[in-house]
């Protein structure tokens, strides 16, 4: 178990990592969901895990990582490449991925999930809300990393959500600053009265995103 939780503190020092540098963002203020960390967290959170990986790199146990993609992406791609280039240069060998992509099917991510549980795998990576709520259904016990993930509140139903989801779920947010897209699009077309708005209704997190720059830009005028 103790070497477990080390190696889930790489991996989970890994998705954060890879998130805040692929979504490049500058914001202080950007929390994952298990730790309600910031950005300088998320850096000693990277620290510690190196140090955990040099202590579990070399026990000679194989570790079998899941990984559930919603959809091939080339976000969700990156997401996952870069992951698994990460684990595998700090464990090598000692680390083996059951990649499998749901193609956009959120019943397909159920049954990989399910494969997972029945396979006992060490840990499961959830790429993108289906995967994550997958994921959550299937398996209260192996611990589950969600990345590609926007507000993990609205994809796991979890009422007056502080940032910390608890349980056997961690992981990394994306949620853009929706605000600022807003002023973006105010300052770029200001004489603009009406705006489109295109999203995926079966997506959770898709909806929320919508439903919140909506109050943003009614607040600016828009219809």
């Amino acid at each position: 178990m103790k070497k477990m939780k080390k190696v889930l503190a790489v991996a989970l020092s890994l998705v954060m990592a890879g998130s805040l540098a692929a979504c490049g963002s500058s914001s202080t203020e950007t929390k994952a969901p298990e730790t309600g960390a910031s950005e300088t967290a998320a850096e000693s959170t990277a620290e510690s895990g190196s140090e955990a990986a040099s202590e579990v790199s070399t026990d000679g146990k194989v570790y079998n990582i899941g990984i559930c993609q919603l959809i091939q992406h080339d976000a969700l791609d990156a997401a996952t490449k870069g992951f698994e280039d990460a684990l595998t240069e700090v464990f090598g060998d000692n680390v083996k991925f059951d990649e499998q992509n749901a193609q956009g099917d959120s019943a397909t991510c159920a049954t990989i999930i399910n494969g997972f549980v029945s396979n006992n795998d060490d840990l499961i990576l959830a790429n993108a809300t289906a995967a994550l709520q997958a994921a959550a259904a299937g398996t209260d016990t192996i611990p589950i990393l969600g990345t590609s993930v926007t507000d993990y509140g609205v994809a796991l139903d979890i009422d007056n959500f502080d940032g910390t989801v608890g349980g056997n779920i961690s992981g990394t947010a994306d949620l853009a600053p929706l605000d600022g897209q807003a002023d973006m699009l105010h300052e770029l077309f200001p004489d603009a009265k009406k705006i489109g708005l295109l999203y995926c209704s079966a997506e959770a997190n898709s909806k929320f995103q919508v439903d919140t720059i909506k109050g943003y830009l009614e607040k600016l005028g828009y219809t």
